[in-house]
């Protein structure tokens, strides 16, 4: 599977609503100021954060949207956020892949620590994450006993991608 990251579509953002199947999948994923179900308006009002850049990870063979993510300015770092992968896509590596690219994108702007959310529950992003580097820190705004908050030092994700991008040639 040849993949690529892109700037998303509104039609690729729009696909995502239909990834949740229900409240707690979609605001677990893009805050609990989602609504479930909501109109496809209200879905991208909520999903286009002023400052957020939006990408899509599509299979560049068949064009079809693998993945999602946000790079934004929060923390003095790049920020990865909303990140997810097609349900029928999970299990196969793509989540690796999405966050490599969304660093490589986020480092060709400046050079800065990367950061994220993730909620406690999800022993497979965690583990995801960890694999990647992220380490678990105290956070920068009020605690939410729902997350963790973890960081990748600005050289650590240099080596990160660099073994990524070994991996694909």
């Amino acid at each position: 599977m040849n993949t690529q990251l892109v700037l998303a579509s509104v039609g690729e953002m729009l696909q995502l609503q239909h990834w949740f199947s229900n409240a707690e999948q979609q605001q677990s994923w893009g805050g609990d100021n989602f609504d479930y179900p909501c109109t496809e308006l209200r879905f991208l009002q909520l999903l286009c954060r002023p400052g957020a850049q939006s990408f899509s990870l599509v299979d560049s063979d068949n064009n079809t949207v693998l993945g999602f993510g946000q790079i934004c300015d929060r923390f003095a770092c790049h920020h990865l956020a909303r990140l997810v992968i097609h349900p029928q896509q999970r299990g196969k590596g793509l989540a690796k892949t999405l966050i490599s690219e969304l660093i490589i994108q986020a480092l060709s702007q400046q050079r800065r620590n990367i950061s994220l959310y993730v909620h406690r529950h999800n022993s497979v992003a965690l583990q995801c994450y960890t694999s990647l580097g992220f380490a678990i820190c105290p956070p920068p705004e009020a605690e939410n006993s729902r997350l963790h908050f973890m960081t990748l030092a600005a050289d650590e994700a240099i080596t990160s991608v660099n073994r990524y991008l070994q991996q694909q040639s």
